[in-house]
C-alpha cells in the first residue's frame, strides 16, 4: 500500500502558523494517521498543533517498532500529561492482508473509493453537533475510540482527512476528483491528488453562497433553515488530505 498527504493550515492563519493539524504517512507499515487539532484551545492561549504533530510523529515511529495503530497512539498519548497542550480528533489506518483496520476518535473521517464509486463512508463521532469526541487535556478517553476494520482490493483508493475537507467537499465530489487522476499507485500521484483535495477543500471554505456538506449537517439536524442564506458557505478550517492506494 502507498501513502500520501498534505495538509494547509486555515485561511484565518498567520503566514507562520502551522495551524493545528497533522498527520504522517508510512509506506513501510502500510498505515498513516490524521489529527485534528482543536483550535478553541487559541481562546487560552493554547496551540494544539504542537500537540498533533508531535503525536502523530510519534505515534509513526511506534508503528515502525512494530506496535498496532491502537497501542501506538495509546502510547504515544501518555507522553502528554500534567498540563493543558490542547486536544485533537484522530483517525488511523494500517493495512493488514485484504483488510484497513481503522482507530477513529471525533469526526476526522475516512473513506474508501472502488471502481470511482465511495463504497465506505466513516460517521462523525460527536456528543453534539459540531462538538467531536477529542483526546488530550480535558478530552476524552482513547478507550472511547471506534475500533473497526474495512475489506480492501488492489485499486481502492483511501481518503482520510480532517473536518476541513469533509465539511467542505461532498464525498461523492472527493470521488468524482480521484477519477480524474490515473490509477497508480505511484506516490507522486497520490501526493498530488492530496495537494489537490487540500487545496479545493480551502479554497470552498472560503465561498459565501456555497451549500456546503457543514451546512447540510447543521440542516438535517434541524439547527437551520433550508432558505437560510447567512448560513450557507463553507467552513474555514486547517485542511489535512491523506491519500492511500491499496497495492
Amino acid at each position: 500500500m502507498a501513502w500520501a498527504g498534505s495538509t494547509r493550515a486555515g485561511p484565518k492563519r498567520s503566514s507562520d502558523d502551522l495551524g493545528d493539524d497533522a498527520f504522517f504517512v508510512s509506506n513501510l507499515e502500510l498505515s498513516a494517521g490524521v489529527a485534528d487539532g482543536v483550535g478553541s484551545w487559541r481562546q487560552k492561549g493554547i496551540q494544539s498543533g504542537y500537540f498533533t504533530r508531535s503525536l502523530m510523529n510519534n505515534t509513526r515511529n511506534l508503528l515502525s517498532s512494530g506496535f498496532n495503530n491502537y497501542d501506538a497512539v495509546k502510547i504515544s498519548l501518555g507522553d502528554w500529561k500534567g498540563s493543558q497542550y490542547g486536544s485533537t480528533t484522530l483517525i488511523l489506518a494500517q493495512q493488514v492482508d485484504d483488510r484497513l483496520y481503522v482507530v477513529q476518535l471525533g469526526d476526522s473521517q475516512l473513506i474508501v473509493i472502488r471502481k470511482g464509486r465511495v463504497i465506505y463512508s466513516s460517521y462523525p463521532q460527536e456528543h453534539l453537533f459540531n462538538v467531536p469526541y477529542q483526546v488530550g487535556s480535558n478530552g476524552d478517553s482513547l478507550e472511547d475510540a471506534l475500533q473497526y476494520s474495512v475489506e480492501v482490493e488492489p485499486g481502492d483508493t483511501i481518503i482520510m482527512g480532517s473536518d476541513g475537507l469533509f465539511n467542505n467537499v461532498y464525498e461523492t465530489h472527493i470521488a468524482d476528483i480521484v477519477n480524474q487522476f490515473p490509477i497508480a499507485d505511484e506516490t507522486e500521484v497520490l501526493q498530488e491528488i492530496a495537494d489537490f483535495l487540500t487545496d479545493y477543500a480551502w479554497n470552498l471554505s472560503l465561498e459565501d453562497d456555497y451549500w456546503s456538506p457543514f451546512a447540510q449537517r447543521k440542516y438535517e439536524f434541524g439547527l437551520i433553515d433550508r432558505e437560510s442564506v447567512q448560513h450557507r458557505g463553507g467552513k474555514p478550517d486547517d485542511v489535512t488530505v491523506v491519500v492511500g492506494r491499496i497495492q
